[in-house]
């Protein structure tokens, strides 16, 4: 692991489960300064007893996280892992359920950016992101999930663009199946199922390497990637074997 000779101050959010969690105890383990930003009342005790600022905090509520976030001196790193997933069971397509999905993954993003930007634009800091494979190509019942990661997608390349001159580096961070709370509800075939410990280590490692995209394991996402540029019907049957049940 890559060590710093400069304690950071970190912020992450979605700290209190899954990747989100396990980044904040390395960083932590790194004697790294972590704002670990999440709901989970006995996750934010105990990465308190690790050292980390918690901060119990609904990423829903746009000021309440610009007022949380104004409280913080000094922000070099932004991790944003808070999001959800639910499936979509054709013929019935559940808007409610979609529009859930959007709004909470989209929504805890914009809010943190929007309260996290001026603090990284102060340090010259790094903005990331955590998309999904599941953004390559298109999966039957990852409907909202999907499209929801292909917006974080445009977003975080767009962001790499447009935040370049105020020299605030983007990353975007494209896992394949992690084994977290999340990933639990999936009743499909989950290939290189990675542990948050290996997913931790590939964004950190990405991150000290200032890469502008993390993509792990590659033995996946090279593969998606590629599906991708394929003609419909390649990824269409590839897609039809993985979610069979």
């Amino acid at each position: 692991m890559t060590t710093s000779t400069k304690k950071r101050h970190i912020v992450i959010t979605g700290a209190t489960s899954g990747i989100g969690m396990q980044l904040a105890k390395d960083y932590l383990a790194n004697d790294e300064q972590v704002y670990a930003v999440g709901r989970d009342d006995d996750a934010l005790a105990e990465l308190k007893e690790l050292g980390a600022t918690p901060i119990d905090l609904d990423l829903m509520d746009r000021e309440a996280v610009i007022a949380a976030f104004e409280k913080i001196d000094q922000v070099d790193l932004a991790i944003c892992c808070a999001g959800a997933c639910e499936y979509l069971d054709m013929p019935n397509f559940d808007s409610e359920t979609f529009m859930k999905v959007m709004s909470v993954n989209m929504g805890t993003l914009s809010h943190a950016i929007e309260g996290v930007l001026p603090k990284l634009i102060a340090s010259k800091g790094r903005l990331v992101g955590l998309g999904s494979a599941s953004a390559y190509v298109p999966f039957a019942r990852a409907e909202a999930y999907g499209s929801s990661k292909a917006a974080i997608h445009y977003l975080m390349k767009t962001l790499q663009i447009s935040l370049a001159p105020h020299e605030v580096a983007v990353s975007l961070v494209v896992p394949g199946f992690v084994d977290t709370p999340m990933t639990k509800q999936n009743d499909f075939p989950m290939p290189f199922l990675q542990t948050t410990e290996q997913a931790s280590q590939a964004i950190r490692d990405g991150i000290a390497a200032e890469h502008e995209v993390i993509e792990f394991p590659k033995k996946l996402t090279l593969p998606l990637k590629t599906l991708g540029t394929l003609p419909d019907i390649a990824w269409q049957q590839v897609s039809k074997q993985l979610n069979k049940k």
